[in-house]
């Protein structure tokens, strides 16, 4: 049966086809396989997962940094890059089904959405778009922003730009009410924040910010790396103008990343770069050449697409191998729901926040955080990276933190192991 991209969205609800069967099915089809069609999905895995990711050995603790791909996301990028070479057992992917699956899990349009390089480029792009650097304009973030956008702000602070930077609590949170207060009406553009902050986990109320933001005539930019694939997310109840996240961590392929930007932040934007993709015809109406028309240009008769594709296409289209993962992690997210993979974790985490403490670590995470980081302070956190190789236990030592990050192939077990291989303190 030939599969349409109709057919495809009907059975997205579906949990992926066992990875097993996608090698199978791909070399039956032979030439066929590398139409953009993606194997068929079956039966939703019950959680922890862990036939999903046989290739996992110890204990792995460590999604925050990078999310292990699922066997079937793996395979279709072998497929995809032997169908670059001509394999007829390849696959191509196709990046409008993605972009579909991909707004149908933020709660969005897909024209409201743009591939971008990553996170932060998308970040970039946004400032840009705003006219920033200016000189006298204002941007609000925080203290638990990711550490590369605060390096972007802070050079352009050294350039005139007024940044405000809201501190952290002692207990790891950014207090609204100083957000909030550090807003000022008619200079401030743009408030820049992480939904979840990759150091600690800690969640802001989004739509909260969004409100306080446009209230002081702000636009607001959200970081949603930490985010998209392990809670419920939902741009448009948030009311964010833009948005972008990875896919390299919970989204669970690698490659590329996706921007939002809400239809009437459009109107709010400049193009901060140039490309003729970003119109909507290949090649415009010339008059320099035998035989054209006269006209007053040199060109003529381009016109920008609609959306974020008008402002932000800069040529960039991610490869096959870096989009096919895609086209089984998204379903694969999709089939078992970000709610439901968001509740199981919380029993994980749950038990490292009871217990932590127990041990003689401070929490930095709050521990009303439904996210699935935990972060506990320790100075000089890497003289425990021994212990935890030793362990076969993969996490976060860095500064003065350790971070655990489980996910849904993480089981109780996992967690206890975890616990064992922290020497206790105090």
């Amino acid at each position: 049966m030939l599969w349409t991209r109709r057919r495809w969205m009907r059975t997205a609800a579906a949990a992926p086809l066992g990875w097993q069967a996608l090698n199978v099915a791909g070399r039956a089809q032979g030439r066929r396989a590398a139409a953009a069609e993606p194997p068929p999905v079956g039966p939703a895995p019950a959680l922890p997962d862990k036939a999903n990711f046989p290739h996992l050995r110890g204990v792995y603790l460590n999604g925050a940094a990078t999310h292990p791909r699922p066997a079937g996301a793996s395979e279709l990028i072998r497929r995809a890059a032997a169908g670059e070479v001509g394999d007829a057992d390849g696959f191509r992917p196709d990046s409008r089904r993605i972009l579909a699956n991909f707004a149908r899990l933020i709660h969005t349009e897909p024209e409201n959405l743009v591939f971008v390089p990553s996170t932060q480029a998308g970040e970039s792009l946004v400032a840009s778009a705003l006219g920033l650097p200016e000189r006298g304009a204002h941007v609000v973030s925080d203290y638990l922003h990711f550490c590369g956008s605060q390096e972007m702000y802070t050079d352009m602070q050294r350039r005139g730009l007024e940044v405000s930077w809201v501190k952290m609590s002692p207990e790891g949170r950014i207090p609204l009410d100083q957000l909030d207060r550090a807003l000022v009406k008619g200079k401030t553009k743009l408030v820049a924040v992480s939904s979840t902050a990759f150091v600690n986990g800690f969640q802001h109320d989004i739509p909260k910010v969004a409100e306080a933001a446009h209230a002081k005539g702000a636009l607001v930019y959200v970081d949603f790396i930490q985010s998209a694939g392990n809670e419920p997310v939902d741009v448009t109840a948030w009311g964010v103008d833009a948005a972008c996240s990875g896919t390299y961590k919970w989204l669970m392929s690698p490659g590329t990343a996706l921007l939002y930007v809400s239809p009437a932040a459009i109107a709010r934007m400049q193009p901060p770069v140039y490309h003729w993709t970003r119109y909507t015809r290949m090649l415009p109406t010339t008059h320099m050449y035998p035989f054209d028309t006269p006209g007053r240009e040199i060109v003529d008769r381009y016109e920008p697409k609609s959306g974020p594709a008008g402002l932000f296409s800069m040529g960039y289209e991610p490869n096959d191998a870096a989009l096919a993962g895609l086209e089984y992690s998204l379903p694969y997210i999709l089939s078992i729901g970000p709610a439901k993979i968001q509740a199981y974790v919380q029993t994980l985490t749950d038990r490292l926040k009871q217990e932590l403490p127990q041990r003689g670590y401070r929490l930095l995470t709050p521990p009303e955080a439904r996210s699935p980081l935990v972060t506990v302070v320790a100075e000089n956190a890497q003289q425990y990276a021994p212990a935890f190789r030793a362990a076969e236990v993969t996490l976060t030592t860095r500064w003065n933190h350790i971070r655990m990050s489980p996910s849904l192939f993480n089981d109780m077990d996992d967690i206890e192991r975890a616990l064992a291989a922290m020497p206790r303190r105090g």
